[in-house]
């Protein structure tokens, strides 16, 4: 029914339909028996103004249209335009930072140094310039860069 509603109005199928609806679900949810939802479906049609539709809910709860789903109803809101969420810190040790320094570049600068011993014993000992270092200079800057960040 409309919220202004007069009670000498005459009212339309649709709110006819909505109040039938209202005592399907009265009934259905055991708040009125047989006879009792009979008689009042009886009412309902027979009524064609806005004051009879009311005394045939007016002992019913009012219609839910909407329930919030559970986990919406405990998550925290969105901030405010403009404003931004605090992120979260990781909290767990930088016990890795070895780990992730024996990564890719780790691995050519090994490779090569790897290269230039054999090349090395398979020359009798005569070593040549230890050419390896080209790669250990900028290998030595990023890991020193990385070892002070926090992440």
């Amino acid at each position: 029914m409309p919220s202004q509603y007069q009670p000498h109005q005459r009212f339309t199928e649709a709110d006819r339909e909505k109040i039938a609806g209202r005592l399907r679900d009265a009934f259905a949810d055991g708040r009125l028996d047989q006879p009792e939802f009979n008689a009042r479906l009886d009412q309902l049609y027979a009524a064609q103004k806005y004051g009879e539709l009311e005394p045939l809910v007016r002992d019913l709860p009012p219609v839910r249209t909407y329930q919030t789903p559970a986990m919406v109803q405990n998550a925290t809101p969105a901030p405010a335009p403009g404003q931004f969420p605090e992120r979260q810190k990781n909290k767990q040790p930088q016990t890795n930072a070895l780990r992730n320094l024996a990564g890719g570049f780790t691995g050519v600068v090994l490779l090569n140094v790897v290269i230039w011993f054999v090349i090395g014993v398979g020359n009798g000992g005569n070593w040549p310039a230890f050419w390896p270092v080209w790669l250990l200079i900028p290998w030595a800057f990023i890991a020193l860069s990385n070892l002070g960040k926090k992440r």
